[in-house]
């Protein structure tokens, strides 16, 4: 019902703005709106003019519990636009007069998502060219910085998991997992003094799974950037190569030889310069998994709200797959956690 209720409104907004010279359509010029595709915070959709086709994209909730989430990932693709492998972006609207929430319009991109077997290269070059920019020559003064990404990591879990211990559709099985977990996570967060000893930050998307990217004969993006900052590249890296990804949307596990063909296509893209990023990816590893298992059991509370606007349920049995301790434990094995 919230697609179509959107789609209404959306073309109410453009009959309305489009006289400003601000959205790409000319008055009298006929257009099209369509559903494109619905996320956890975000709905898709496809405006299509005589001359132009872009995404008008509307915002519906806040996974860094921003005030202003639509302005964040607003300045966060103007200053990616550099790179060549991201979405330009036209316009925004984070006022909320007309709707209940945050809007911009961005560039479609043809193409289609990521396939693990055929375009890891592909993957490491997009990676390059964004972990290559100078912050020193763009406007990086919107981003969130994160140094003490251990620290982090735990913070995002104690508040992910703020609901997760007094639920009562929660098995104590699962709950006395997670404790011990986080408390292993806390134990070693001190070991983060190596990223800070030799500091090395980049923009990560830290969204970066198959579906994220468009491989396309015109070029190869990274899109969907909600969530960036500036941090070590191990952030974007780890989660890329992580299970909790590649299973995600493609179920897909990626062997030691395409993680090695992966790296070194990343590197090569760096100027041969890899900076110990195979050993910066295994330590931070276990905090990926903490950030990833503890915001599914944060989802697994959420799916159960009937408040909830967003539901998709191959998120849902994603997420109920990845609470299996089994599974857990599987992810862990190298950590002793």
């Amino acid at each position: 019902m919230l697609k179509e209720n959107l789609i209404n409104k959306i073309n109410e907004y453009i009959n309305k703005y489009r006289n400003k010279n601000v959205l790409n359509i000319n008055v009298g010029e006929d257009y099209n709106v369509s559903f494109l595709a619905q996320g956890e915070y975000n709905i898709n959709f496809i405006l299509e003019s005589n001359l132009n086709k872009n995404v008008f994209r509307v915002n519906t909730g806040s996974q860094l519990e921003l005030k202003n989430q639509i302005k964040y990932e607003y300045c966060a693709l103007k200053s990616l636009e550099v790179s060549g492998v991201t979405p330009k972006v036209y316009y925004v609207d984070d006022t909320k007069n007309y709707f209940d929430y945050g809007i911009l319009i961005m560039e479609f991109l043809e193409g289609r998502p990521l396939e693990y077997n055929k375009d890891l290269k592909k993957a490491g070059k997009i990676f390059s060219k964004i972990h290559s920019i100078d912050l020193n020559k763009i406007n990086n003064d919107n981003f969130i910085v994160e140094s003490n990404i251990f620290t982090e990591r735990v913070k995002e879990a104690e508040r992910l998991l703020d609901k997760f211990w007094d639920s009562s559709i929660v098995n104590i099985e699962l709950k006395r997992y997670f404790d011990r977990f986080l408390n292993w996570a806390i134990k070693n967060k001190s070991k983060e003094k190596y990223f800070i000893e030799n500091k090395w930050h980049v923009i990560n998307n830290t969204e970066v799974n198959s579906h994220n990217f468009i491989i396309g004969d015109n070029g190869n993006y990274l899109i969907d950037w909600e969530k960036p900052v500036i941090s070590d590249p191990c952030q974007d890296l780890t989660q890329f190569l992580a299970p909790t990804t590649t299973l995600w949307r493609a179920d897909y596990l990626l062997s030691k030889e395409e993680e090695e063909s992966f790296f070194k296509e990343y590197i090569d893209g760096l100027g041969g310069e890899d900076r110990n990023i195979r050993d910066r990816v295994y330590m931070y590893n276990p905090y990926l998994y903490l950030r990833a298992l503890s915001w599914c059991a944060y989802a697994y509370i959420e799916y159960h709200d009937p408040n909830k606007e967003i539901k998709n349920m191959d998120t849902f049995n994603k997420v109920k797959e990845y609470l299996q301790i089994d599974f857990m434990d599987d992810l862990l094995k190298d950590y002793l956690v």
